[in-house]
């Protein structure tokens, strides 16, 4: 990598071609992004590249993960089905990993899960395959743990400390049945939910949930939601920096948590003033995608809700909506 200048890797070149010649530059063994498991709009112009929002441009791996080795905070949002966003972010931490040793928050780990998980990681080595089976996770409706096993495979052997980011589903459930309310004031004050999202953001909240869920959510259900999907967020953010040692922290979380607006750093930024966060979204491509602006997630005012967005193709799955129809007895 010194034989590289710094320049020289932040010329722009174009196309999913420039990403394989900058590995092989680098002495590097093939990325994820030269081998896509997922395959689906898989020779679009636009899969495998990396929008960055700060230099309105598109940038290589090796640059992002240069940046991302900076940053207090990193923030991986992903489509939780699709196995080619994990191998990307197993790709970043471990290179974020050569640099300093952050820990992994994950949101598909809960409260409930911490106990087994400590068992597990302090055992004699600790085999990234078994991790999932450990934690019960083909109990908690996750994705095959097979296609996150690439992040533990990542995580183990660097030493970095992995640790829950979801709440206990007992708590869960005491916001889904009372709201926001059921929480004790103090409680609230210290993961920053007294004050109320803006309007905007509320309904621009309660928009994207109702879509997700095909509109087949009743208006009071709905509302629950959002009131659940909040108080996950705040715990996110909290638990980012209960887990800060001063080496930093990774979040993995779906995209709808790590978007600027109103995610996890709107409580961060209440919960810690200038918390020091990029966001990464891994996105899948689109159709009928035209340009990487017919693919960022915006705010209500327009600005992208994420520092760098890379491209991936499309998972294969069943119509969700046909899937949730049948869940509901519609």
């Amino acid at each position: 990598m010194s034989s590289i200048s710094l320049t020289m890797r932040r010329i722009f070149i174009s196309g999913a071609l420039a990403v394989t010649i900058l590995g092989d530059a680098f002495g590097a063994e093939a990325g994820p992004w030269q081998n896509w498991e997922t395959q689906l709009h898989v020779g679009d112009p636009l899969v495998g590249r990396i929008w960055s929002t700060r230099d309105q441009q598109f940038v290589d791996p090796y640059m992002l993960a240069d940046d991302l080795a900076e940053a207090r905070f990193v923030l991986f949002g992903e489509t939780h089905d699709n196995a080619d966003h994990h191998r990307l972010q197993a790709w970043l931490i471990e290179q974020i990993a050569t640099k300093r040793k952050p820990a992994v928050v994950m949101e598909m780990i809960s409260r409930d899960q911490s106990q087994a998980l400590q068992n597990y990681l302090a055992g004699s080595n600790p085999d990234p395959k078994g991790l999932g089976a450990a934690i019960d996770w083909a109990g908690r409706g996750w994705p095959d743990w097979s296609i996150y096993q690439p992040i533990a495979e990542a995580v183990l052997p660097a030493d970095l400390l992995l640790l829950p980011g979801d709440p206990s589903r007992g708590e869960l459930e005491t916001v889904r049945t009372g709201g926001l309310k059921a929480l004790e004031v103090a409680e609230r004050d210290r993961l920053a939910l007294t004050e109320p999202l803006p309007t905007a953001l509320s309904e621009a909240l309660s928009r994207e949930l109702g879509e997700s869920h095909c509109d087949l959510m009743q208006e009071e259900t709905l509302a629950s939601m959002t009131q659940v999907q909040r108080y996950r967020d705040a715990e996110l953010a909290n638990a980012l920096l209960n887990a800060d040692a001063g080496h930093g922290v990774i979040l993995i979380a779906g995209n709808g948590h790590v978007r600027s607006d109103r995610g996890v750093p709107w409580y961060l930024a209440r919960q810690a003033p200038d918390p020091g966060v990029t966001i990464v979204m891994l996105l899948e491509i689109e159709k009928n995608a035209l340009s990487v602006d017919d693919l960022v997630p915006t705010s209500p005012d327009e600005a992208p809700v994420a520092d760098f967005f890379w491209i991936t193709p499309r998972a294969e799955r069943e119509d969700p909506c046909e899937q949730l129809r049948r869940h509901l007895g519609k």
